[in-house]
């Protein structure tokens, strides 16, 4: 035991006592250190030194008084030596494998807990030794274990990654709390704590530089049966339509020759599936999909291979991602009889628009005009290409637009047949009247006429006149003409411009089968069954959508004089954009949008949950309530949702909700707004009064810890660990037990933050009959110098 000396105030008196002390010590020693260069004449330098001094020791005194100067005498002793063990508490540690093929699996975890047991003399040795033990467990995170846990290690390991560099540098980082320094560090773990190589090499040199043996404990072993999905690689982004590529790799470990199948799955639902045979013990199976999304949407992908009989887990098996499906160009084909205005309006409104790759053809020559050519002449227009168009290239057209078109006179009633396909294979397709097109009767055919909302089985009337069209009920809330009922406070048309051509058609009687709509009527024209005849009727055939608009006079909603502006649009362009919206199903460009602010999360982020909500004229819309739900996406759809509520958007259309504390896995999550009071149903699948969206996103495990689970990398690791450390390695499987005889550090010198104070003794300097004599002592000597030398 050694003796620590130190000197310390009893009292702290207030700033100003404490700068009023200060100052007059200070003009006390100045005058003293005059009174030493200036002694006055016949009066020594030598008295002039002994006033200074004298005058010196009264303000030690008079502050030491002042401030109860305490000098403290402390036995003290070297606090100990500290040796850590880390535990492995990640999900690996929980699988089952042995040193040999005909050896009965054991879990990582038992072994750990029996090499534990075993070696209690070892650890009652380090006690001895004068080590203090403290154990950790460590996983993402690392932690002290309770008492209980830390006598038998005995837990169920669920950790989702092994962060053995983070628990490492915990260790070499100051902490105030504790002082006993750390001489030595025990790990116990599988070895599966670096994904890569960069990370391999950041555990060892941090390792390294805590200056301190490692002694590393193994509890894998060789053996293991196990198929995982490793790795998966895709794009972030990929557009409808076009080929996109996903590569994963699966490893396989024990079942050599074996076959099983990989499957990709979109929003749980199977795409496809591959065979693989699995040739080697953990050799790489590079899997490869190519998928052509056909349509818009974010989805949720999932890679899963089928589970084989004893594998040691089977939570590897699959791997999700998120992948956003978007539109590269919206390809439109618009194919018009003749060129007018109404053609040239609609041209100009596609061609403006950048995401818009148009296709348009103006047909020239009709029967009269072919019947009067020279056909040994050369022609300086071209054929059209019936063949390319409507046989060869439809199927790459995300909308096509029959405009005034007649199928019988330009051949194309041949064809009838493939653009019925087309719809029902999910195309878009309008149609718009004239004398020309829905007016002879060429598209009468079975195959086309079933999939429209109007009749077209009989040549239709193309009547001239004004007038403005009627709003139905269902135009009032669906998304293409709603704007017209919610606008500039006026009702229906009456602020728009007249149109001035009709083509009479009456609704389908199938109408109903296709969940068909009238968005538009004639106000004075009725079919023979006496309701209003249509004028833009919309169906959904199929997985296909199409318009019709009886009418080639909507050009005047755009070219008219005091043409009133509707949030700074045109009529003309909201009716057309809101119809290209709708045909193409483009929900981010609806009356009602759900987002996350990514589409991927590590477990314990929180998910940021966001609604906007449109007018009809897509501004944004405040006062609005949106009921949503979350469920997984998995889940059963009857059952309770996991988190629901309903959002009022602020003035900027918006609302959002913070999602907290998800577990992993894969989510949907659904809201809804009113469109209108009423519901007259577009389809059967959804209500023109109530606008659905949905988002899916994933929660993740923070590391992907189950992809690789063969030990035989581990074991390497933590043995050149050791290694690099001047610690030991000790084998688990192979029954080792740890060392009686710990490699440590050598902690011998002695430094204030690693004493333990065994006593204190206080001798008060200020207080007693030796302070008082020494004040005494000083001043009254200093007097009488200054008597004698003659000092004023």
């Amino acid at each position: 035991m050694d003796a620590r000396w130190s000197v310390a105030a009893g009292f702290t008196p207030p700033l100003w006592a404490i700068v009023l002390v200060v100052l007059g010590a200070a003009l006390a020693a100045i005058e003293g250190f005059r009174a030493f260069r200036s002694p006055p004449l016949g009066t020594s330098r030598a008295r002039g030194a002994a006033v200074l001094a004298l005058r010196l020791v009264s303000i030690a005194a008079v502050v030491g008084v002042a401030f109860e100067i305490t000098l403290r005498i402390e036995q003290v002793s070297p606090l100990g030596r500290r040796v850590v063990v880390l535990v492995d508490r990640s999900a690996s540690m929980d699988l089952a494998d042995a040193v040999d093929d005909d050896e009965a699996l054991e879990r990582r975890q038992a072994r750990l807990e029996a090499l534990w047991e075993r070696s209690a003399g070892a650890r009652e040795q380090w006690v001895r030794d004068g080590l203090l033990v403290d154990v950790r467990g460590f996983d993402l995170s690392s932690a002290p274990l309770p008492a209980a846990e830390a006598d038998t290690l005995a837990t169920k390991p669920s950790g989702g990654g092994s962060d053995l560099a983070a628990a490492l540098s915990e260790l070499g980082e100051a902490d105030p709390t504790q002082r006993v320094p750390v001489v030595g560090i025990v790990v116990l773990s599988d070895g599966l704590v670096a994904p890569d190589r960069a990370t391999d090499q950041h555990v060892l040199s941090v390792a390294e530089s805590l200056g301190v043996p490692i002694t590393t404990v193994s509890v894998g072993a060789p053996e293991i049966r196990d198929i995982s999905v490793a790795d998966v690689r895709a794009g972030e982004f990929a557009f409808v339509e076009n080929v996109t590529e996903i590569e994963a790799t699966v490893v396989a470990h024990g079942y050599r020759d074996q076959s099983t199948t990989v499957s990709l799955r979109r929003n749980g639902e199977v795409v496809y599936e591959r065979p693989v045979i699995l040739r080697g013990d953990g050799v790489p199976h590079e899997v490869r999909f190519e998928v052509a999304p056909d349509r818009i949407g974010q989805f949720v992908y999932e890679v899963a291979v089928d589970p084989l009989e004893g594998e040691a887990t089977t939570d590897n098996n699959a791997q999700a991602f998120v992948q956003k499906v978007l539109r590269d160009k919206v390809r439109v084909l618009h194919v018009a009889g003749r060129p007018d205005w109404d053609v040239r309006a609609l041209r100009v409104l596609l061609r403006r628009d950048p995401n818009v790759e148009l296709l348009s053809y103006y047909i020239l020559r009709g029967f009269d005009d072919i019947a009067r050519e020279d056909t040994t002449a050369p022609l300086s227009l071209i054929p059209f290409p019936t063949d390319e168009l409507f046989e060869e290239q439809l199927g790459s057209f995300d909308l096509v637009v029959l405009h005034n078109f007649d199928a019988v006179q330009h051949h194309v009633g041949g064809y009838v047949d493939n653009i019925a396909q087309y719809v029902l294979d999910g195309g878009a397709l309008v149609m718009i009247g004239g004398d020309l097109g829905l007016s002879d009767g060429g598209y009468a055919p079975r195959s086309i006429s079933s999939i429209l909302p109007v009749d077209t089985r009989a040549p239709s009337d193309n009547t001239q006149g004004p007038y403005r069209p009627k709003l139905s009920d269902t135009g009032r809330r669906h998304p293409i003409t709603a704007w017209l009922d919610q606008s500039s406070g006026e009702t229906g048309w009456d602020a728009l411009p007249e149109l001035d051509t009709f083509n009479t058609m009456p609704l389908a009687p199938w109408a109903g089968r296709l969940g068909a709509a009238v968005l538009l009527e004639h106000p004075s024209v009725r079919t023979r069954d006496g309701n209003a005849a249509p004028l833009l009727a919309v169906a959904e055939p199929g997985r296909g959508r199409v318009m019709v608009l009886a009418t080639g006079s909507t050009w005047r909603m755009g070219f008219a004089p005091r043409l009133p502006l509707i949030d700074g649009a045109r009529p003309y362009d909201l009716l057309w954009l809101g119809a290209i919206r709708w045909l193409l199903r483009d929900d981010s460009s609806g009356r009602l949008s759900l987002e996350t602010d990514k589409p991927r999360y590590r477990v314990g982020e929180t998910v940021e949950l966001q609604g906007r909500a449109l007018s009809a004229a897509y501004a944004p819309e405040p006062d609005i309530e949106i009921p949503w739900q979350l469920r997984e996406l998995d889940g059963d759809e009857d059952s309770a949702p996991r988190s629901e509520g309903r959002w009022n958007t602020d003035a900027q259309g918006t609302a959002s909700t913070a999602l907290e504390g998800l577990p992993v896995g894969a989510y949907i999550a659904t809201a809804s707004r009113e469109l209108g009071e009423s519901s007259d149903a577009v389809s059967e699948e959804d209500d023109p009064g109530v606008h659905e969206v949905r988002r899916v996103f994933i929660v993740e495990p923070p590391g992907r810890e189950l992809a690789k689970v063969d030990a035989d990398p581990g074991i390497d690791r933590l043995e050149r660990l050791a290694k690099r450390t001047d610690g030991e390695f000790v084998d688990a499987a192979d029954g080792e037990s740890l060392p009686a005889s710990l490699p440590v550090a050598n902690a011998d010198e002695a430094t204030p933050d690693n004493m333990k104070v065994e006593g204190r003794d206080d001798v008060a300097l200020w207080n007693g009959w030796a302070a008082a004599l020494l004040l005494l002592l000083s001043f009254g000597g200093e007097w009488i110098l200054r008597r004698r030398a003659g000092f004023a």
